[in-house]
């Protein structure tokens, strides 16, 4: 009898336990994936968000959805290019809203799906529910801002935007970082001075297999890397270097730090900042063609 009373009591404890569990889960809802917890701040007030963006899209039935689209302060200007299919520029013009989270534009007049999220110096395209598109094509579907100041000179070009075909021209210099060599320039803010005794260039070359190589005057190190190109974030490990001493390791000894330290990069087909959190950049690189 009183065993039986005791696992009554063990019962009705855990019973007490688990509600007291899920009460304190309660406190702290799964949000949506395009849902943003802010102070009142949000992309329609925080972010600079006017601009132009580029990108390929996926597409059902050609090689990709060439996709520019300006933004003013409410108005938009959207140019498609389905590649492989036709070279005709389909151009779209209207105003766009934003939802009431302020973090996602609608385009007016534009065929569904005509949402887009709006991220720090990117845009992604939502699907015909309006919900961020998950898996292993997340990061197709997103167009990122282009630096105007790269423009020609010659371009017609309003308050700094940019038509479409200068958009494909900047984009058509970029490389996939993926696949790409880059020349050390900058560590720390300082200028970095090559050794003119040292033919070898300073820099990393990145391979599409995740591996990637790098030299910075003595030895060559390498080692992998993971990209989450959505999000431009960045996680090198397993690093290693040959065992070479050389008299000045310091530009070396900086540069495996900066490998060990880096979570986040800017990259525009031209120029690699390697940086951590909202730091200033820890390395700066330019492409090697």
């Amino acid at each position: 009898m009183k065993k039986s009373l005791f696992l009554s009591a063990l019962i009705a404890l855990s019973s007490i336990s688990c509600k007291e569990e899920i009460k304190d889960d309660s406190e702290f809802p799964l949000l949506d994936s395009t849902e943003v917890v802010t102070d009142g701040h949000n992309a329609m007030n925080a972010l600079d968000y006017h601009g132009v963006y580029y990108g390929v899209l996926p597409c059902a039935d050609c090689e990709g959805i060439e996709t520019t689209i300006t933004l003013t302060a409410d108005s938009y200007t959207k140019e498609v290019v389905y590649q492989g299919k036709s070279k005709e520029i389909i151009t779209e013009k209207g105003t766009f809203t934003w939802n009431e989270a302020g973090n996602t534009i609608t385009l007016s007049g534009s065929q569904a799906p005509n949402q887009y999220f709006v991220g720090e110096n990117d845009l992604f395209h939502l699907d015909v529910d309006g919900d961020r598109i998950e898996g292993k094509m997340a990061s197709k579907y997103r167009l990122q801002k282009l630096d105007t100041t790269t423009l020609s000179k010659d371009s017609k070009v309003s308050e700094a935007m940019a038509t479409g075909n200068e958009a494909r021209k900047i984009v058509d210099a970029k490389v996939e970082l993926k696949k790409s060599k880059w020349r050390l320039v900058k560590m720390n803010g300082n200028v970095v001075k090559k050794d003119s005794n040292i033919e070898k260039e300073y820099g990393i070359t990145f391979n599409p297999d995740g591996r990637f190589s790098a030299f910075a005057g003595c030895n060559n190190m390498m080692g992998s890397y993971k990209l989450k190109e959505d999000v431009s974030r960045i996680e090198f490990s397993k690093v290693a270097s040959t065992m070479m001493a050389c008299e000045d390791m310091i530009t070396e000894q900086e540069l495996a730090k900066v490998l060990e330290m880096a979570d986040n990069y800017n990259f525009d087909g031209k120029t690699l900042k390697l940086n951590k959190a909202r730091m200033a950049t820890l390395a700066e690189f330019e492409i090697i063609k």
